[in-house]
């Protein structure tokens, strides 16, 4: 029998040739440059159940291109749990990680059926990788898009978060978790009628559906009693009168998490669960209490049953308590960030139902919003306060004393809750952050129209501004007459962009890491002012410019017309975003862990190969971002700021 291992560089053919150049991104060679490649494959046959690669063992010393057959890419977590992550047929490649990762291959791979590959040696992948830009960049950028939301995985064992339970809350579907079965009525069906199937069943709702079939609305065990026994509503009533409408749904195969977020989002405990739009099951917080007792939403209901600042500031070491929590549970560094601004809400929405029944209602309309991570959704751990007041032009004096005392007592009592001071100064406690409506349209016109560079510093901070308490419509007013400004405000972009390459990327000339070498983090990198930093510059400066009004960074990328940016690019950017945040999360926790204070510094040489490589593969991603805000906002201007 044929050694499946030997060369077979003899059996080279045209034929073989032929199969690379369809595939990327050999295709970008010339036929000279294939035809060379060519003769160093090896042609490889695996049985079925092969495992070619295991996680944990030596490294691969070739990249695997397969000619025929499929395989498997899976992690196993510390509970001998298998998660598949990916699997690969013809024409795809698989190996490159490994290859360039180091001493150890990082995942299982096993031939679900008899397959060959054709295999190249380590040494001629880094030839043709130095050689050829584009081949280096097409292997790299479509391994971090594959691989992404799994590298982190390697960031969550190292910490020992991994695998606690085999229901994971970030890789299991809806459908699989969905325990209640869907309930429907017509919307005519009378409210005793949708009451007695209520009672017959185990459902605790059921759903209004239309004559198509898709659900209209839902009515809860709540609604029969807080709508019709509290109300006295005839029982002979429409269910169409007591339902809530629009149905919140997702489709069976969401994740959990999505799932979770909703109930967050909308404070509703029942989730509609559709199959390409049909109504199946219904989610309910019971479930998912099941799921995970200690939960998101318990630490949610739990803050919301506080009844004064005490209480809370107990609470709030809940939300610190699930980082740890959806980490294990396989969490993406997005959505980290948005459940715990979702609960941080959730805390400030309370502070002030408290700072109300001491202070009574507010004189004139007012809206509290918060700035920086806060109002871009991206809050880790605990920060300082960040956030500003609007209120109505018609308050009088007594209505600006009053505002002076709200922000005094907002502030006291974030801090009680852990949220210190902010030593910028951006916090509605500085009178200069607390104004009506019209000083803040005067100050945002100055800004934009005269474009100087410390007000335009000082504005950065304040473009990320998100409503949380009051009247939402002052903000919307005032973004509204900012949205109006920037259409003019190219001097002022101009300026952003500037700003926004201030902190160039840490790598030298030859992919190096260009390290600080004085202070306390000698031989270190800042994730922060040089990672995520710059990302949320870009991302905030073509958000403006485009007139996409999200602030989180990731909704901001994700809302670019397609025509403004590379979509490559704007993919790299996401990716790197969530890549660099969760590496700041990974080493804000080993910091804590180590009674050390929290820091988003880093030393590369506590990463792994695998990691340094996306670093640095990050890195020449926010430099190519960079070159296009230098190509598209440069002025004479930047001359005299010395950029």
């Amino acid at each position: 029998m044929t050694d499946p291992r030997s060369s077979t560089n003899s059996i080279v053919t045209d034929n073989v040739v032929a199969f690379i150049e369809k595939i990327p991104p050999f295709q970008f060679l010339d036929s000279a440059d294939r035809a060379k490649l060519a003769r160093t494959f090896s042609l490889e046959f695996f049985p079925k159940d092969t495992v070619i690669l295991r996680g944990g063992e030596r490294a691969s010393e070739s990249l695997y291109i397969v000619q025929k057959g499929v395989v498997k890419l899976a992690l196993r977590t510390q509970v001998g749990k298998e998660l598949i992550l990916d699997k690969r047929s013809e024409g795809d490649i698989f190996g490159l990680l490994s290859l360039m990762g180091g001493n150890v291959a990082r995942l299982d791979v096993t031939a679900e059926e008899d397959t060959l590959c054709y295999s190249i040696p380590a040494v001629e992948v880094q030839r043709l990788m130095s050689q050829h830009a584009e081949v280096s960049e097409y292997l790299m950028r479509t391994s971090v898009r594959r691989y992404m939301d799994r590298t982190l995985g390697e960031l969550r064992a190292q910490t020992q978060l991994m695998g606690q339970s085999e229901r994971l809350l970030y890789s299991l579907e809806v459908g699989d978790v969905a325990a209640t079965k869907v309930l429907t009525c017509l919307p005519h069906t009378t409210v005793r009628d949708a009451a007695k199937l209520v009672e017959q069943s185990e459902c605790s709702s059921v759903i209004v559906v239309g004559e198509s079939g898709t659900a209209i609305g839902i009515v809860t065990e709540h609604d029969f009693t807080a709508k019709v026994v509290a109300q006295g509503l005839a029982t002979d009533s429409s269910v169409e009168s007591i339902m809530s409408s629009p149905v919140v749904a997702v489709e069976r195969s969401s994740l959990i998490f999505q799932a979770l977020l909703a109930m967050l989002t909308h404070d509703i405990q029942h989730v509609l669960v559709t199959e390409q739009g049909r109504p199946r099951s219904v989610l309910t917080t019971h479930d998912v209490m099941l799921l995970q007792g200690k939960s998101p939403l318990s630490v949610a209901r739990h803050l919301e049953r506080q009844t004064d600042i005490a209480g809370l500031a107990e609470g709030q070491k809940r939300i610190a308590d699930l980082l740890p929590l959806l980490l294990r549970e396989g969490a993406k560094a997005s959505h980290l960030t948005r459940v715990v601004a979702e609960i941080n809400d959730r805390l400030i929405a309370r502070i002030f139902e408290l700072a109300h029944r001491q202070l009574g209602a507010a004189p004139v309309p007012y809206c509290w919003v918060v700035l920086g991570s806060e109002g871009r959704r991206e809050q880790t751990f605990k920060t300082d306060q960040d956030n500003a007041l609007i209120f109505a032009d018609s308050a009088d004096r007594e209505a600006v004393q009053y505002f002076e005392q709200l922000a005094a007592y907002v502030r006291d009592a974030l801090k009680q809750c852990g949220y210190p001071d902010c030593d910028g100064g951006y916090m509605a406690t500085n009178p200069k952050w607390r104004q009506p409506l019209a000083a803040w349209k005067s100050n945002f016109s100055k800004w934009i129209t005269e474009g100087e560079l410390h007000p335009t510093e000082d504005a950065l901070i304040l473009l990320d501004m998100r409503p949380i308490a009051g009247d939402p419509n002052l903000f919307f007013d005032l973004w509204s007459h900012i949205r109006e400004l920037l259409k003019v405000g190219g001097f002022f972009k101009s300026i952003l962009g500037s700003i926004s390459i201030q902190h160039k990327p840490p790598l030298g000339f030859f992919r190096t890491f260009v390290l600080e070498h004085t202070g306390e983090h000698r031989q270190g990198l800042d994730l922060k002012m040089y990672g995520t930093g710059p990302i949320v510059n870009a991302a905030r400066l073509f958000a403006l410019d485009t007139g996409v009004d999200s602030t989180n960074t990731l909704d901001r990328l994700t809302g670019l017309p397609t025509d403004y940016l590379d979509q490559s690019l704007s993919h790299d950017l996401q990716q790197a975003f969530e890549f660099l945040t969760m590496l700041r999360i990974e080493q804000q926790l080993s910091t804590v862990r180590a009674g050390l204070p929290m820091s988003n510094h880093i030393s590369p040489d506590k990463l792994t190969p695998l990691q340094k490589s996306m670093l640095k593969d990050t890195f020449q991603t926010i430099s190519k971002a960079q070159s296009f805000i230098d190509q598209r906002f440069r002025t004479a201007v930047w001359a005299q700021m010395g950029r």
